[in-house]
C-alpha cells in the first residue's frame, strides 16, 4: 500500500512510514501538515472513513502521539496517520469538517487526556461529570491514590472467597481428577492374569 501511496504524497514531510500488513500501514507528519494530508487522503485517495482517533502518552518524551485511523470505502485497507503534540496544553484543530464522527472522538480525548481541539463545539463533560482531577488516561494520573482518597473501602461478605486461593484449589482438583482418570484407564488396559488349572494344587 505505501509503495503505491507515498510517491503520490508530494510536498509532505512523511516520517516513520511502516507497512504492518498488506492492508495496514502507518505514517507520521508534522502537526502543521496533518489536516492538509487528511483532506487529500479523503478526497483523492479513497480513505473516506475515520474509524477512530487514538492517543499514546509518551510521557518520557513530553508528547502525545495522535493516530487518525482511516479506512477505504470497501474496507480493503487502513492507514494510520500520526502526529505529535506537546503534553502540556498543546492542541489541534477539530477534524469535524472532514468527518462528523470526530466530534465524539475528540470529546473523549479532551476528557481523558486534556487535549484541546480548536473549533470543537462541545468540549464539556462527556462521561466524567464534574471531573476536576488530572485527566485519567494521562500516565501521571495515580489510579490507586484516587481510589483510596475518593471511595470508602468496605469489608467483604462473610462468605467472600479469596479468588487466587479458589483458582489454585480448582487447578489442583482438576489435576487430581486427570491423574485418577489416567490411572483408571491404565488399569483397565492391563490384561487379566489367569491362573493355570492346578497351579494352586499342592498335592
Amino acid at each position: 500500500m505505501l509503495d503505491a501511496l507515498l510517491p503520490r504524497l508530494h510536498g509532505f514531510e512523511i516520517l516513520d512510514p511502516v507497512q504492518r500488513r498488506p492492508d495496514l500501514a502507518f505514517l507520521r507528519v508534522p502537526k502543521g501538515e496533518l489536516f492538509s494530508l487528511l483532506g487529500l487522503l479523503r478526497q483523492q485517495h479513497g480513505f473516506v472513513t475515520l474509524q477512530t482517533i487514538g492517543c499514546t502518552d509518551w510521557i518520557e518524551d513530553g508528547v502525545f502521539c495522535l493516530t487518525y485511523l482511516l479506512e477505504g470505502a470497501a474496507r480493503e485497507r487502513c492507514l494510520g496517520v500520526q502526529t505529535w503534540i506537546g503534553r502540556d496544553g498543546e492542541g489541534l484543530a477539530t477534524a469535524i469538517p472532514l468527518w462528523s464522527q470526530a466530534e465524539i472522538f475528540e470529546r473523549e480525548l479532551h476528557e481523558m487526556y486534556g487535549i484541546p481541539f480548536d473549533g470543537h463545539p462541545s468540549l464539556g463533560d462527556f462521561m466524567l461529570e464534574g471531573w476536576t482531577d488530572t485527566p485519567p488516561m494521562r500516565r501521571e494520573f495515580d489510579t490507586l491514590k484516587f481510589v483510596e482518597e475518593t471511595f470508602v473501602m468496605r469489608e467483604g461478605r462473610d462468605d467472600n472467597l479469596d479468588v487466587r486461593d479458589e483458582i489454585r484449589k480448582r487447578k489442583e482438583a482438576r489435576k487430581a481428577a486427570e491423574a485418577q482418570a489416567k490411572a483408571q484407564a491404565n488399569a483397565e488396559a492391563q490384561p487379566e492374569t489367569q491362573t493355570p488349572p492346578g497351579a494352586g494344587d499342592t498335592r
